[in-house]
């Protein structure tokens, strides 16, 4: 069973990749998705675009409306993300009415790059860099 998204938003996933240097185009789970080094950050799925954000900025994209994502749940319930289901903590859905309105999540999506890449390169060298 193949999990459907938005197709007419994937241009604006590959306009992202193109502008921004480091950051990939690539699919989980037969998704498209993006990627900052080895980390995915975000990811067409359902009706919208889930970004993965620092705890802060989650907080606060929630407060101005975007959606807190939650995975499906395993029981036949036919409940949509951030309605029934198992939190993701730090995962946000958008819905961007059109390409043009996704074109607004331009910020956005550069703060979730530069933060899970930040958090590779302290895997990585064990370096604190800030953040979170």
């Amino acid at each position: 069973m193949a999990i459907e998204y938005r197709s007419e938003l994937r241009p604006f996933l590959e306009e992202f990749v193109d502008s921004h240097r480091g950051v990939r185009f690539g699919k989980m789970f037969g998704l498209p998705a993006l990627y900052a080094g080895r980390r995915l950050f975000a990811c067409l799925i359902e009706d919208g675009i889930i970004v993965k954000l620092a705890p802060d900025l989650a907080r606060r994209e929630i407060r101005k409306g975007a959606t807190p994502y939650s995975q499906p749940s395993t029981r036949p319930s036919g409940s949509r993300s951030g309605q029934d289901g198992r939190r993701t903590g730090r995962w946000v859905m958008y819905r961007p009415r059109s390409t043009v309105a996704a074109r607004r999540l331009v910020p956005v999506l550069e703060l979730a790059a530069r933060d899970v890449a930040r958090q590779q390169v302290e895997e990585m060298t064990g370096v604190r860099l800030g953040g979170e």
